[in-house]
């Protein structure tokens, strides 16, 4: 089951992750029509108790959106995230294809899955 981060995920929150060795998979998921689901983001982590230690005491912004589920220890993680910064899909290798479906959707269609979106 994935979790839902309510607040805008930031490309510093992805930097706070990366820069605590908290391995980062990404991906732009489209293939909902706008009526049952808003585009969104899914954000897989494997964390571990010290990295969550270390994201506590110096990313504090980035472990407060995700402290609700980080707070069950070590362990993978899948988060949904509807909220997020246009710079996350702009620093995409695959930005044209986000930008595609979100417009597909955006226009009553049901878009596809992005995969591997990362920049880093």
């Amino acid at each position: 089951m994935k979790a839902r981060i309510y607040e805008t995920f930031c490309v510093a929150d992805v930097d706070a992750l990366l820069d605590c060795g908290v391995p980062v998979a990404m991906q732009f998921d489209g293939s909902h029509p706008k009526a049952v689901k808003a585009v969104h983001l899914e954000l897989a982590v494997q964390v571990s108790d010290d990295q969550i230690h270390q994201l506590r005491v110096q990313y504090s912004p980035t472990f407060i959106k995700l402290k609700a589920h980080l707070q069950h220890g070590g362990g993978t993680y899948k988060f949904e995230v509807p909220y997020f910064e246009q710079a996350i899909v702009d620093q995409s290798p695959k930005s044209f294809q986000i930008k595609q479906n979100r417009a597909v959707v955006r226009h009553g269609g049901t878009g596809d899955m992005v995969g591997n979106i990362e920049w880093w």
